[in-house]
């Protein structure tokens, strides 16, 4: 396969990825760059590889860090086109850092403050809800009947419908019928 049939893949990849992405082609014999699409390291047509030939054969989908010229953190894949063609994809994830970095600020949060949480059943129940669905492996936007009424009898356990108003507020988080919890309290109750 020649060299042109690489050009229109390559340009596709750099315009769908703009401007996170860069693909060079390297020709290993003159140990220049024979094509370049993006802008991430500021190179061009005709520029040194600055290519080791050695041990190429074995770069084959290793995937690399690399730091670019202004700092910022590249991740990079190289494939043997032929044995005189090196493809290199590199691609900037120095964003993607930068909002993991964000993420984890944005998360991060202080220990509850007791006086607003000492009285709050509510904020008790929503923990012993999501506590349940997460050691059950369960989605709480999809649980069933059957998974209702387990989580249902579960707070029944945990001593949830102490407080005046429970029951009610249970059926409207679970989105249940509030007829179908008094059913199931007095079911428990009972036995």
């Amino acid at each position: 396969m020649s060299l042109t049939s690489y050009i229109p893949l390559c340009d596709a990849l750099v315009r769908l990825m703009d401007p996170l992405v860069e693909v060079v082609i390297h020709d290993i014999e003159k140990n220049t760059i024979a094509y370049i699409c993006g802008t991430l390291s500021k190179r061009a047509v005709g520029d040194a590889s600055l290519l080791e030939r050695e041990g190429l054969e074995d770069l084959d989908h290793v995937i690399y860090p690399k730091i670019n010229f202004d700092g910022r953190l590249i991740k990079s894949i190289s494939v043997l086109l032929d044995k005189s063609h090196l493809l290199c994809i590199n691609c900037d994830v120095s964003l993607f850092h930068q909002m993991e970095r964000f993420a984890a600020s944005f998360v991060q949060v202080a220990k509850q403050p007791g006086p607003l949480f000492t009285n709050d059943w509510q904020e008790r129940l929503h923990a012993s809800i999501h506590t349940y669905v997460s050691e059950h492996h369960l989605s709480f936007e999809h649980l069933t009947q059957n998974e209702k009424k387990a989580l249902t009898k579960h707070l029944f356990e945990c001593g949830a419908f102490h407080e005046k108003k429970a029951a009610d507020y249970v059926a409207k988080v679970l989105g249940m019928g509030r007829a179908t919890v008094f059913n199931y309290l007095k079911e428990w109750r009972s036995s």
